[in-house]
């Protein structure tokens, strides 16, 4: 009997193992080798950061998610956001379609100048006349250095001198990537400077919930909780004026597919980079593609809440979009995938109606942003 006894555990041990094994996630991994190098000095390498069923990687050049796993509605991995697979193509990185930190000041200012305190700054113009996501040397042109690096989180630090690319003040940021208990990456920083200043930090991931490659997005389905976006001209610079979105094309106050607001041409019409048929006109009620600053509703004012949702009905994921700042640029790109920047207004500190971006010393910035995953 206690023999029986000893063999009926050893089988149910043995079940149990194999049960836990079947269920660990398999995730297909981009190899790290090609990030391998050193710049400027420094240790440049590929991070991985996993819990439970979602991991992700990350360089300490730039800051950029290389890469992030979740499982579709059938358990199978894929690569959501897009990417380069190795550090060579990250240093010609030039607001391409790839996932760096952003900062000074992510988005644009307009004319390359704003006025503080009474002093008029002229920073480095970098898309055409205007000043886009920082500069020259912003984040993601920086090698941060690795403070913490653990199984589940990321902490890394860089300092960005006072007068770089113009802007005043030496900003000190500490930029956190974790991967949350139900299944979202979490992107945190804090950042203090000794001198005034503006900052606005943000990243610039692009997400396909059907894995990149795997199509575009215009079958995905997006809400934003946004009853206004920033009216911008011709160069994407803000008017300074809100434009209310209900029945427009920029109305996603209640999921919507992307393909019935944005014009998908029909092949053979032409265009550059996917976004196709310039030369014909769009649609009553479509656009040609999305780079907009969304006006968040926030029920308090600092907390990090829900603003957006982000849903494939092909592979099943759903993605929340968390966060404590008041705008969300949408870029859809070449419709291949979107990014979702949570950030301040683009060109605050030219605009005093717009929420201030102003950092004194003494005070310390904070952003959260959480792109949790799940399937439905």
């Amino acid at each position: 009997m206690r023999r029986l006894s000893v063999k009926l555990f050893a089988l149910a041990a043995v079940v149990f193992c194999m049960s836990a094994n079947a269920a660990k996630p398999k995730f297909p991994f981009m190899d790290s080798a090609p990030f391998d190098t050193v710049i400027d000095g420094q240790k440049v390498a590929l991070y991985t950061i996993q819990k439970g069923k979602v991991a992700a990687q990350i360089t300490n050049y730039g800051g950029f998610v290389v890469s992030l796993f979740s499982p579709d509605k059938n358990g199978e991995y894929a690569n959501l956001v897009t990417h380069n697979n190795g550090i060579k193509q990250y240093l010609n990185y030039n607001m391409g379609m790839v996932g760096p930190a952003l900062g000074r000041y992510a988005n644009r200012i307009a004319n390359g100048k704003f006025t503080l305190n009474g002093v008029e700054y002229n920073i480095t113009k970098n898309s055409g006349q205007h000043t886009l996501h920082g500069g020259a040397k912003g984040f993601d042109h920086t090698v941060w250095t690795v403070l913490k690096a653990k199984k589940d989180k990321l902490v890394m630090m860089c300092v960005l001198p006072d007068g770089l690319d113009g802007f005043p003040g030496t900003l000190t940021t500490i930029l956190t990537y974790s991967i949350t208990k139900d299944g979202g990456l979490q992107i945190s920083y804090e950042a203090t400077t000794d001198k005034a200043t503006v900052v606005n930090l943000s990243n610039h991931t692009y997400f396909n919930l059907d894995g990149v490659g795997n199509g575009d997005i215009m079958d995905h389905e997006l809400m934003i909780n946004a009853a206004f976006i920033t009216e911008t001209d011709r160069s994407n610079i803000p008017t300074g004026d809100l434009g209310m979105v209900e029945g427009s094309p920029y109305d996603f106050q209640k999921p919507v597919r992307i393909g019935d607001r944005q014009y998908s041409p029909a092949p053979g019409q032409g265009g550059r980079g996917g976004f196709g048929g310039f030369g014909t006109p769009v649609p009553e009620g479509m656009v040609r593609n999305y780079d907009n600053n969304f006006c968040l509703i926030h029920e308090q004012q600092g907390k990090v809440e829900k603003v957006a949702t982000l849903y494939s009905p092909k592979s099943g994921r759903f993605m929340e979009v968390w966060n404590n700042h008041p705008g969300l640029q949408v870029y859809t790109g070449a419709r291949t995938a979107i990014a979702l920047e949570s950030q301040m207004y683009p060109d605050s500190p030219n605009h005093d109606f717009f929420p201030s971006t102003v950092l004194n010393p003494g005070e310390k910035y904070q952003h959260t942003i959480i792109y949790k995953l799940s399937v439905k």
